[in-house]
């Protein structure tokens, strides 16, 4: 269980940060156990699909007890999950 999939959060915030496209960023959120709930902002077209790879932390870092109690919830609540189904 190292990683979960990120997911999209709308801000004003990111109106006016263009990434090296001239598009808008988007803001998303990480999941992963050394960043969980951490966002940051990144291109809205993947590198792979022609995008330029614009990345930059919106979030300053947690401390590692922070994230320790974070990701030790995170999986309980996968495991709670996976139980009840």
């Amino acid at each position: 269980m190292s990683k979960l999939s990120t997911s999209s959060i709308s801000s004003s915030s990111t109106a006016n940060v263009l990434c090296q496209c001239r598009v808008v960023v988007e803001m998303k959120t990480s999941w992963s156990q050394s960043n969980p709930r951490r966002r940051f902002l990144c291109c809205k077209t993947s590198k792979a699909r022609g995008g330029c790879g614009y990345f930059r932390w919106y979030d300053d870092e947690m401390p590692a007890q922070a994230r320790r109690v974070i990701w030790g919830l995170l999986k309980r609540v996968k495991t709670y999950e996976l139980e009840r189904n």
